[in-house]
C-alpha cells in the first residue's frame, strides 16, 4: 500500500493505492495513517519544501521513503508539449498520465475545474496538444468583486445559464457561462472522443455538458501519480 498526496498552497488531497486500486482518503490524520501498512509516499506539490517537511512531520511518516513527482518531457507514453517541460503544472501532467491510463488510444479533452480551470488536449498517441488556463468559478467572482466598486456577491453559488435580473445572479451566471463557454469552444477546436472532467467544480459543471461524451473522474490526478510507483 502506498500513500498518494497532492499538496497545494492551501490544502492537501490524499489517496491510497493497493493492488492497483486507487481510493480516496478523506481524512489525512496521523492516527488513521499509523494503522495502515504504507510502504512509501508519492507526492506532487506546488507548495514550499518547508510545508512539505511540516506535513511529513505532522503525519508521522518521516521514517518512510518520500518521492516527489515533477512534470517531465515524456513518461508512460505521454509527451509534454512544453519546450521547458518542468514549467507545465504537475497537476496537469498527472491528469494526462491518468487519462492515458484510464482511456488509452483516445483523443481526449481534459478539464480540471478547480481554483483555476485548466483545459488540455491529449491525442490518442499520447501527445499533449497544449492547453488553456482560465480563472475558475470562485476566482472569477472574487476578481470582479475586488476590482469593481458596485458589484457584490453572495456566499452561496447558484449560477445558472440564464440572464441575471440582479447583480449577484448576473455575476454568478456570467462566470458560469464563461467557464462553460471556454470548455465548449475547446471541444470545437479539435475533434475528441471523450471529455474527461475532474476538480472540485466538476460535478456541478457536468449537468451542463451532458450532451457531450463526458466522464467525471475525481481521482484522475492520483491515477497519474500512481504510475510513478516502482518506476
Amino acid at each position: 500500500m502506498y500513500l498518494l498526496l497532492d499538496i497545494g498552497n492551501t490544502r492537501e488531497k490524499a489517496a491510497l493505492i493497493k493492488s492497483g486500486k486507487v481510493t480516496a482518503l478523506p481524512q489525512l490524520a496521523p492516527d488513521n495513517l499509523a494503522k495502515l501498512p504504507i510502504k512509501a509516499v508519492y507526492f506532487a506539490s506546488v507548495a514550499s519544501q518547508e510545508k512539505v517537511a511540516a506535513i511529513k512531520q505532522q503525519l508521522g511518516l518521516g521514517h518512510l521513503p518520500w518521492r516527489q513527482v515533477y512534470s517531465e518531457a515524456k513518461a508512460c507514453g505521454v509527451s509534454n508539449s512544453y519546450q521547458q517541460p518542468q514549467m507545465l503544472g504537475v497537476d496537469r501532467w498527472l491528469a494526462m498520465l491518468g487519462t492515458q491510463l484510464l482511456f488509452p488510444s483516445q483523443n481526449t479533452l481534459i478539464v480540471d475545474a478547480g481554483t483555476a480551470v485548466t483545459i488540455d488536449w491529449l491525442a490518442q498517441d499520447g501527445r499533449h496538444g497544449g492547453g488553456w488556463i482560465i480563472p475558475g468559478l470562485k476566482m472569477q467572482q472574487q476578481a470582479v468583486v475586488k476590482n469593481t466598486a458596485r458589484v457584490f456577491n453572495s456566499e452561496m453559488f447558484n449560477g445558472r445559464l440564464e440572464p441575471g435580473a440582479d447583480t449577484v445572479t448576473g455575476l454568478q451566471n456570467g462566470c458560469l457561462a464563461a467557464v462553460l463557454g471556454a470548455i465548449r469552444l475547446a471541444w470545437q477546436q479539435t475533434p475528441c472522443n471523450k471529455l474527461v472532467l475532474t476538480g472540485g467544480d466538476s460535478k456541478f459543471l457536468k449537468s451542463y455538458l451532458s450532451d457531450l461524451p463526458i466522464v467525471v473522474e475525481p481521482l484522475l490526478i492520483f491515477h497519474g501519480l500512481a504510475r510513478y510507483i516502482d518506476m
